[in-house]
């Protein structure tokens, strides 16, 4: 399947949609149900080995638990390329099997993978593709066979046992996730193009968890689960630890509604400033009857390790051809998709730092690493451009950047809105509130976006100066600042609009109907 390029769906906040189990499910046996759903794409990523000599197949199983004590697996194999070494067709066959107790095969798969052109180049370099996988079982215990080999050389191959455990009955907690990152998922939009996809978020997961110096987050993903009949309230923190049981890093609790049925539980972690070397990270869930924790490996690179190969990457190469001017000209936009913290991180940075940081940003977020381009990284110059063009402002003889307006920060980070209501010049019909200080002759211009294909967002924005300089005074994301005195800074033409286009009726503090001055 190939991963939706658009980047619209890349920076969208977090939402808990539940925790569907997301497979479609065959009942092969009376005890076991094989859904292999293979999550494959035209490209899967690509990890380079900071110790290529030691490389092997690597495989994690993560179990999640769904109705009627079926536990899910997501399995994820990370292929080492030095197979195809004395290979002729750059092509690798990943067989799959799962036994039951008494070592019968249950299930069998099997699929081929023809390496890209480009790919293919890192067949020496250590460099390893992932390969994820997923399959059901009923309660019992299993083991999981895995082997890769090139087509054409069957006994060069390397294979792999993990024992399986599934769950017996509905437990509390599933296994933890680590990634480096987890988004939630556009409603209807699959999960394509992530390794693994569960309760409504994509999750950037591996077979081993490696964290850069440079990039420096750590996502988790786990679910927490009740019975249909009631739920319960649940205490999650996370806490790092190292291999011999030092705690080096805690997270105050945060308090979670299980609802019936159960609910997915997501953060990350800063980690800047841990040294290089193996980690634990545990999350411990309060309530319950008592306190479960779950755990899961990583570790922390030197920058070294994984960025080598970047240096004349595709982004690499952009950047280093940019002026200081052309850099801050175009991608000084960047501080809209950050957090604060991560913003005034990036402004602080000398111009060859900012360099390196787009480029580990744009690299790690391209959809395709192998198709010698990055999509992540021209629509994101589109957007800018777009909303140069159309939320410029001036303020005295200054142009102001377009990241600083209203309308061009929603622009960089949503794109164009599917539907728009453009009011330059409504009627002077009033207002059912006073606008107060802030009024004059007739109406303010004004114009509506509306993201309903995506997350549902509408944003009201108003030129109340009527020199263009727009700003937004309402909307339904809860992440924008609406103004406590909208209402007082539209017409009620605008009002009128949002009901009827959009279904949304203000409700005014006056003592009047709400439709009495709407008609």
């Amino acid at each position: 399947m190939k991963r939706n390029t658009g980047i619209g769906s890349l920076w969208r906040p977090s939402r808990s949609e539940g925790c569907p189990t997301g497979s479609r499910v065959v009942r092969s046996a009376p005890w076991l149900v094989a859904a292999l759903t293979m999550t494959l794409w035209a490209a899967p990523a690509l990890a380079q080995s900071e110790d290529a000599a030691s490389e092997g197949l690597e495989v994690s199983l993560h179990k999640t638990w769904s109705p009627g004590d079926v536990t899910m697996v997501d399995g994820l194999a990370n292929v080492p390329l030095v197979i195809l070494s004395a290979s002729t067709t750059a092509t690798y066959r990943f067989d799959l099997t799962i036994l039951d107790e008494s070592g019968s095969a249950l299930y069998e798969d099997s699929w081929d993978r023809e390496l890209s052109e480009r790919a293919a180049l890192y067949v020496q370099e250590g460099s390893s593709l992932l390969e994820p996988f997923q399959f059901g079982v009923m309660p019992g215990s299993y083991e999981v066979q895995v082997r890769a080999y090139p087509t054409d050389a069957p006994d060069m191959g390397q294979s792999t046992r993990l024992s399986l455990e599934a769950f017996s009955e509905r437990p509390v907690v599933s296994d933890l996730f680590l990634a480096s990152r987890v988004e939630a998922l556009e409603e209807g939009a699959g999960g394509g193009g992530w390794s693994v996809a569960r309760g409504g978020f994509g999750i950037a997961a591996s077979a081993t968890t490696r964290v850069l110096p440079e990039q420096p987050q750590l996502f988790y993903y786990l679910e927490l689960y009740a019975d249909q009949a009631e739920g319960w309230t649940a205490s999650a923190g996370a806490g790092v630890t190292t291999l011999d049981g030092r705690t080096v890093y805690q997270t105050p609790a945060t308090e979670v509604e299980v609802l019936p049925g159960g609910v997915p539980f997501t953060g990350k972690l800063s980690l800047a400033g841990l040294p290089a070397g193996d980690y634990m990270l545990s999350m411990s869930v309060d309530g319950a009857g008592g306190t479960i924790q779950q755990t899961a490996p990583f570790r922390m690179l030197e920058r070294s390790a994984l960025l080598a190969t970047r240096d004349d990457s595709y982004e690499a190469r952009h950047f280093a051809s940019l002026s200081e001017e052309e850099l801050e000209d175009t991608y000084g936009g960047i501080v809209v998709l950050l957090e604060e913290h991560e913003r005034q991180a990036f402004e602080s940075l000398p111009p060859d730092a900012q360099r390196r940081y787009l480029t580990d940003f744009f690299g790690a977020r391209n959809p395709d690493p192998f198709a010698g381009a990055n999509t992540f990284l021209d629509e994101y110059v589109r957007r800018v451009l777009t909303a140069r063009s159309r939320a410029g402002a001036s303020v005295g003889i200054a142009k102001r950047q377009p990241w600083r307006t209203d309308m061009g920060r929603i622009l960089i980070r949503a794109g164009e809105p599917e539907d728009r209501v453009i009011n330059h010049f409504p009627a002077d019909e009033g207002n059912p509130l006073n606008r107060g200080a802030n009024s004059f002759a007739g109406e303010p211009p004004y114009e509506i976006w509306s993201y309903r294909k995506s997350d549902g967002y509408v944003y009201l924005f108003v030129a109340e100066d009527r020199f263009e300089t727009w700003r937004m005074v309402y909307s339904t994301d809860p992440n924008a600042n609406t103004m406590p005195d909208w209402t007082e800074r539209v017409g009620g033409s605008a009002l009128r609009d949002l009901r009827d286009n959009f279904g949304i009726q203000p409700r005014f503090r006056t003592g009047l109907d709400d439709n009495t001055n709407l008609q």
